[in-house]
């Protein structure tokens, strides 16, 4: 795009993005929470002898907790009134619900914030069952408070593969954490490689584009370094350049520069891995800047239904990856959860840890049904018969909002359609259309690559399957934004 050009269109942005600041802030706010103390949702007079006391942790004035805390509460009114509670032996007792604000969606970091805020928790509020997780280097504190304490823990925010790894090397300790919402990090970033190719291919066969060049824009935080080793590794064999990365400060992040930097390298796919609400300073300045480039990747704060007016439109054209887009039902349950977390919370359930959370508190109470205890090891023994190998299906009191439920060895969801796969989003005029990653067709380029080569990830990249889940379930297709000559 000519200069002149550029700077007319970025005057007109700048005049339509300052405008919109109010109506952003609203949004972004809007969603929040606030702690609060013990409700049994949708009932009352409910002696608490009878609660199934769950606590919640997360930063609930950030779209990640406020969105995990609704589905833990969407969840209790749900088995409360739609399923009358859980009957266990003689007795019928009801999901109570609590959170603690750790605040850490905070670009500080504020572990010793989390750390008092799980502490509250169980030894002041006697939470039984905690669920939550957001930024690693926070939850990491207080999932080992709750691991020493021997507390059911489920993961709901976290992607970073040592929680689970931890079950496999330490079982005694960590068994107690079983992972529901996203699949580890080293998974997201092979479908992201999926996805990624299923983009190229489109750019090229449908757009007469040659990809050679690839960016990657990352927080500087721990969940993103092995996706970061993953996309290097593969763009190396894949025969692709990654011209530029920048891993910014979450605090204080120069996206103008940042967005020079991508357009004077030629990169002509840039890839976020973002999951701060630093992705609305991002997209706003993509579009100030307008460089030549798609955008590929996972931005969390895109996930939101209120993102197009958060940015005044500028996330027009970003593919990110998602649990539970708009139309796409995934499980029995999905549109119904949709259409009532939508009605009661004023936004979509499409932030992950939303359906996430929901989908935890469900399979915990599905467990303490099966095996008719509240007893920690007998939820866990439970929980195990979750697995793939065993064909087992989570069909508890209410079917699952996102996809159905398998664990692995090692507590951790397992990827791979229905137990676990994102989606893949894109957004256009206003709308997010869910799009295709190319059921049944493979990635070609590279096809000498040994799998050797990928070290833990053990991919055959010479028979390497794009789809990620059914072209079935995609409600639009991907289109390039303008900026793209």
């Amino acid at each position: 795009m000519e200069a002149l050009t550029k700077r007319i269109l970025a005057i007109v942005l700048i005049a339509a993005i300052g405008t919109g600041i109010g109506v952003g802030a609203w949004f972004f706010l809007g969603p929040g929470a606030a702690e609060v103390g013990w409700e049994t949702p949708g009932v009352s007079g409910i002696p608490e002898s009878n609660w199934i006391k769950v606590g919640y942790l997360g930063g609930l004035k950030g779209i990640q907790g406020a969105g995990g805390w609704n589905g833990a509460w969407l969840a209790a009114y749900d088995i409360n009134t739609k399923d009358g509670g859980l009957q266990v032996g003689n007795e019928t007792y009801y999901v109570a619900v609590k959170a603690r604000d750790t605040n850490e969606h905070d670009p500080s970091i504020p572990i010793s914030t989390g750390l008092a805020a799980a502490e509250k928790l169980i030894d002041v509020d006697g939470a039984r069952y905690l669920f939550g997780g957001f930024r690693t280097e926070v939850t990491r504190a207080y999932v080992e408070l709750a691991m020493n304490a021997q507390l059911m823990f489920f993961g709901a925010g976290c992607a970073t593969d040592e929680f689970c790894d931890r079950v496999g090397t330490e079982y005694d300790k960590y068994q107690y954490y079983f992972r529901q919402t996203p699949i580890k990090s080293s998974k997201l970033a092979l479908e992201i490689v999926q996805g990624f190719c299923h983009l190229i291919n489109v750019m090229e066969t449908q757009y007469g584009k040659n990809i050679t060049n690839i960016a990657i824009l990352r927080e500087a935080l721990d969940w993103t370094q092995g996706m970061s080793d993953l996309l290097n590794l593969w763009a190396a064999f894949a025969g692709y350049t990654i011209v530029y990365e920048v891993p910014y400060p979450i605090a204080s992040p120069d996206f103008e520069s940042y967005w020079n930097l991508v357009e004077s390298s030629g990169a002509q796919i840039a890839v976020p891995i973002v999951s701060g609400d630093t992705g609305i300073t991002m997209m706003k300045q993509y579009a100030i800047t307008q460089p030549d480039c798609a955008v590929f990747g996972i931005d969390v704060e895109g996930q939101m239904t209120t993102y197009w007016s958060t940015t005044g439109g500028a996330c027009n054209g970003e593919i990110f990856m998602t649990t539970l887009a708009p139309g796409v039902d995934v499980a029995p349950y999905s549109a119904t959860f949709y259409s009532d977390f939508e009605t009661r919370f004023g936004y979509g359930p499409t932030i992950y840890t939303a359906p996430g959370t929901y989908d935890a508190v469900n399979t915990l109470v599905w467990a303490i049904d099966q095996k008719q205890s509240f007893a920690e090891l007998d939820i866990i023994a439970q929980l195990e018969t979750l697995n793939r190998s065993a064909g087992v299906w989570l069909s508890g009191p209410r079917a699952v909002a996102a996809p159905r439920l398998s664990y692995d060895a090692k507590h951790d969801v397992e990827e791979g359609y229905p137990w676990g796969t994102g989606k893949f989003a894109q957004w256009q005029d206003g709308t997010i259309k869910c799009i295709p990653t190319g059921e049944g067709t493979f990635y070609t380029k590279g096809a000498w690559m040994n799998p050797a080569w990928y070290g833990p990830y053990a991919i055959d990249f010479s028979n390497f399957s794009l789809g990620i889940y059914p072209d079935a379930l995609a409600t639009g297709s991907i289109v390039l934004p303008t900026v793209v000559n």
